[in-house]
């Protein structure tokens, strides 16, 4: 019987950290990142987001369920299907010490960080000794032992890509920067570099013959008409308006909001009210390109509103 023992390394975790490793999917050539390797777990879980980027070859392949899941305060809920899928996986050093084994995965609608929950039966299956102490965990296979360290979860962005992709600086330099209006030159649409030649020429038509469902200014937003439909907050009426007191904001900022609220009330976006019963601060949150975006602070109208017992479904349950 071969023995696997953890090395006395240098890099000792006390903070007992997660395992988390990456696998590939033999069947459809595809790695699977954030792979989360737990002992208390009698079963082995896939996140829906995670199944919904796997080919359309191997979802298919989903099967009904036959029980439900239960949590450990006794909470049930019962997976979306269950999903036969060959894990394999290697050595972070040496690529040839590899092993493959049949994997039974609940496929369950949940958010999660992680792509998959390996629990008690991946242990089993793979004879596998997982280290939270270390780290790592090990297992045997036919070149020798094994060894799989954890990667920390901000160095794992991507859930699941093709093996044979491109890498990122072929995509950045295969992108696309289509105009879809020659009116607005600077408001272009970024095709990913990803797709093929044919695709993407396919993609950049539909975009430009479609052009008229897009907006390029505020005046475009036209409104529906009230006698169509009308939004109406239900609020509790107990609760007395409240009025948030004026937040100070830079100069700087308090230039470009004013200008954006121009904007919308040019369009007929917004309209002035003399005597309000509730007033929320304007918020602007910065994003990733460096601009501004507009943003209300709706908290106090929203603790005021009841909440809906059966909310609307997500829009990947819509499109199911």
């Amino acid at each position: 019987m071969t023995e696997i023992l953890f090395p006395a390394i240098q890099t000792f975790n006390t903070s007992y950290a997660p395992i988390v490793v990456q696998g590939y999917l033999p069947e459809s050539g595809h790695g699977v990142k954030r792979l989360h390797i737990v002992n208390d777990s009698s079963v082995d879980i896939m996140y829906e987001h995670c199944f919904r980027q796997l080919p359309t070859t191997v979802r298919r392949t989903i099967k009904p369920p036959t029980t439900a899941l239960s949590g450990f305060f006794g909470e049930s809920a019962w997976p979306i299907g269950i999903l036969d899928l060959k894990l394999e996986l290697r050595d972070n050093r040496d690529k040839s010490k590899k092993r493959t084994e049949s994997i039974e995965f609940c496929v369950v609608r949940s958010y999660s960080r992680y792509n998959a929950i390996l629990g008690r039966t991946f242990i089993q299956k793979f004879g596998a000794i997982p280290s939270t102490i270390h780290g790592m965990v090990r297992f045997l296979t036919d070149q020798g032992v094994a060894t799989l360290e954890s990667t920390p979860l901000d160095t794992l962005c991507a859930s699941v890509t093709n093996k044979d992709s491109a890498t990122p600086e072929e995509k950045g330099a295969n992108e696309w920067w289509v105009i879809v209006n020659p009116e607005y030159p600077e408001q272009k649409v970024k095709i990913g570099g990803s797709l093929t030649h044919e695709t993407k020429e396919k993609l950049r038509n539909i975009l430009i013959a479609n052009s008229d469902v897009f907006y390029f200014r505020d005046a475009d937003m036209t409104g529906v008409p009230r006698e169509i439909a009308h939004h109406h907050l239900r609020s509790s009426m107990n609760l007395a308006p409240i009025k948030q007191k004026k937040w100070p904001m830079a100069p700087e900022r308090s230039e470009w909001l004013c200008r954006e609220v121009d904007k919308l009330v040019k369009a007929n976006i917004l309209r002035k009210v003399n005597y309000q019963t509730w007033v929320a601060n304007p918020v602007l949150v910065a994003k990733s390109d460096g601009t501004w975006q507009l943003c209300i602070d709706f908290k106090d109208i929203n603790k005021a509103c009841p909440k809906d017992n059966y909310p609307l479904p997500e829009i990947d349950w819509k499109v199911e």
